[in-house]
């Protein structure tokens, strides 16, 4: 999977030399699937019917604010993530849905839910051209609840990711995103928005806690070759009892999840994909890492005309809390 200097090189101190596609293809391999289920694939969990809600209906609901309480606070400061009951309406999911399969499908040539079996897709920046997406990109109901999360008073975007793990795609290996983003601040959330419910049997996306177990594993070094810091992580985790939270996904729930929460995913068991839209957000006023690794992937590309230890404000990078700043 890997090229040039990415192949010849054992550490991971040059940048990505392929595209962002390549990479989750790359990526995915470094997943330990040795206990993974391989039986036949179960149905995907049902959608709702309902009539689509129109643009207007949308971004008044993204408009408004979610409330937050001290002990959703509290619970992402000690755990490093949290799930969110209801951050979007089962209208809003499967209006998200049909976007994103629809996206999907034109830049992949498939038709999704079948049509692409074992692997994982992935399509960033959308929100450029796309007007659906953006809505909930750039909203200042998922701006606002990182912000608060993480404290600030302010958060810029980094990049939105529309991810797809297709109906039989293993697992995602054992990270933490602090790896992805070369960005010098840990004041960094994710917010991963599910398009539709996701039982276990999809692949969820599951979490150690409390945040500080990534202390735990801080010394494995990397392999960017094989599964070993997958097992390796995972070892330790089971070592010391770590607790996992791998439940399911309820339709509109959000997670949120620290740039040093560990975290993994299975396997898809599903004849659905699993389509998420993932958008990164990070303190207003971070820089730059000194030294970007292939692991960030294409960064340049999120934060153009920008280097090393510089600001990361580009034009690609808005501010969305607070809202029209």
């Amino acid at each position: 999977m890997l090229t040039g200097k990415n192949a010849l090189q054992s550490d991971v101190n040059q940048p990505w030399e392929q595209t962002n596609q390549a990479w989750w293809d790359w990526y995915v391999t470094l997943a330990d699937n040795s206990g993974q289920q391989t039986d036949e694939l179960l149905e995907g969990p049902p959608l709702p019917t309902m009539e689509s809600p129109s643009d207007a209906e949308i971004s008044e609901e993204l408009g408004s604010p979610y409330t937050l309480t001290q002990r959703h606070r509290e619970a992402f400061c000690r755990d490093g993530f949290i799930k969110l009951a209801n951050v979007l309406t089962p209208g809003a999911v499967i209006r998200l849905r049909q976007e994103l399969i629809r996206l999907l499908g034109e830049t992949f040539n498939t038709s999704l839910d079948g049509g692409a079996r074992d692997r994982f897709l992935s399509l960033e920046m959308a929100w450029l051209d796309n007007p659906v997406v953006r809505a909930y990109v750039l909203s200042a109901r998922i701006g606002k609840i990182c912000a608060e999360l993480l404290d600030v008073k302010s958060v810029r975007l980094y990049h939105d990711n529309i991810l797809s793990k297709e109906p039989g795609c293993g697992r995602t290996p054992w990270h933490y995103d602090d790896h992805h983003f070369p960005l010098a601040t840990d004041d960094v959330v994710t917010a991963w928005i599910p398009a539709q419910p996701v039982p276990v049997a999809m692949g969820p996306l599951s979490f150690a806690k409390p945040l500080d177990v990534f202390e735990l594993v801080k010394d494995i070094e990397f392999n960017k070759f094989d599964t070993s810091y997958d097992r390796r992580v995972a070892e330790a985790f089971e070592a010391s009892n770590v607790a996992i939270e791998d439940g399911a996904f309820d339709i509109g729930e959000v997670s949120f999840h620290h740039n040093r929460s560990f975290h993994t995913a299975a396997r898809n068991r599903t004849r659905q994909s699993r389509v998420v839209l993932a958008s990164t957000y990070f303190a207003d006023g971070a820089r730059i890492l000194d030294q970007p690794t292939m692991v960030s992937g294409d960064w340049e590309k999120f934060i153009p005309g920008a280097g090393p230890g510089d600001l990361a404000a580009s034009e690609m990078n808005p501010i969305c809390w607070p809202s029209g700043s």
